[in-house]
């Protein structure tokens, strides 16, 4: 069986990453994946940069094609949409990867291999926190999105009956047929609504690991506030119960209090895996210490 593949690059302002994140592509794919027929395409969400100007040049020299939001920015999820959209023209398997270097290439191989040999699995779907397999590769982690996904994966899980480690991984293997024609949230909380979408679709995923990789000047330690409020706001209307809602807002509440703390005094706080996380009560720890701790990233 042949299978048609698509790297799918969502880009809005990278030109520092854009032309090293097509290099290695290319270097990895025609090393590791020539037995698959591959092709990248980037979505331009209406840069106001250098970047237009940097992928254009390189389309010169590597066969990919892209687009552009002329209207753009449309955000995040009108960005993937248009990648479901594209990769509904002729291929079987669409593979988005940020353009931003956060993403490791060898990852694409085993999406590529699970999505082929095995027919049963709609969505493959990549974890920074599901072992500690590649954490000797770990650079320095937000601790502030690390906490929110942490916090959100575990809300995510329990209104949706799922068990996953990281709800915000943007390298995901999705298998073409099984893409929904539409969903409804524009910006980076897209995820949400997917997750929800596999939920209702009972469609099959499988969690694989891959390494954390952050660039320190990707570091937006003041957005926190908007960004999490912004997450709980749309999962809570994606809810009909009133006993989910209640959790939801409980939820918001003490996902307020802990990164408050954490973001005040915590600034090395450690980082775990999903499970690690919470079977250390990390919440329970931050409240009983009366001082600052200044623990090292745990990089093992």
């Amino acid at each position: 069986m042949e299978m048609k593949a698509l790297i799918g690059i969502p880009l809005y302002n990278e030109q520092a990453y854009i032309s090293e994140c097509i290099h290695s592509l290319y270097e990895f794919l025609t090393v590791k994946c020539s037995e698959y027929e591959i092709r990248i395409l980037l979505v331009d969400d209406g840069s106001t940069d250098k970047s237009r100007n940097i992928y254009q040049k390189l389309s010169k020299q590597y066969p990919f094609q892209y687009l552009r939001h002329e209207d753009g920015p449309r955000g995040y999820g009108n960005t993937i949409l248009t990648l479901f959209q594209q990769s509904k023209l002729n291929y079987d398997v669409l593979i988005s990867f940020d353009a931003d270097l956060q993403h490791a290439p060898f990852s694409i191989k085993e999406i590529l291999d699970l999505l082929y040999y095995n027919s049963e699995i709609d969505l493959v779907s990549t974890s920074r926190y599901l072992s500690y397999r590649f954490w000797h590769q770990n650079t320095q982690v937000p601790v502030d999105r690390y906490v929110i996904n942490m916090l959100m994966t575990r809300t995510i899980n329990h209104c949706f009956n799922l068990q996953i480690t990281d709800a915000f991984c943007g390298l995901k293997g999705y298998r073409v047929k099984s893409l929904p024609i539409t969903l409804n949230h524009a910006g980076y909380a897209f995820p949400l609504v997917y997750w929800q979408f596999i939920s209702q679709t009972g469609l099959k995923f499988k969690e694989i690991e891959t390494p954390i990789i952050y660039r320190l000047d990707r570091r937006n330690r003041g957005e926190w506030i908007y960004r999490l409020k912004e997450y709980f706001k749309i999962l809570e209307s994606l809810i009909s119960s009133p006993t989910l809602k209640e959790i939801i807002q409980q939820a918001y509440k003490q996902a307020i209090e802990l990164l408050t703390e954490i973001m005040n005094h915590h600034l090395y706080f450690p980082i775990y895996t999903y499970n690690d996380f919470f079977r250390n009560n990390c919440i329970s720890y931050l409240k009983i210490s009366e001082e600052p701790k200044k623990e090292q990233l745990k990089c093992l």
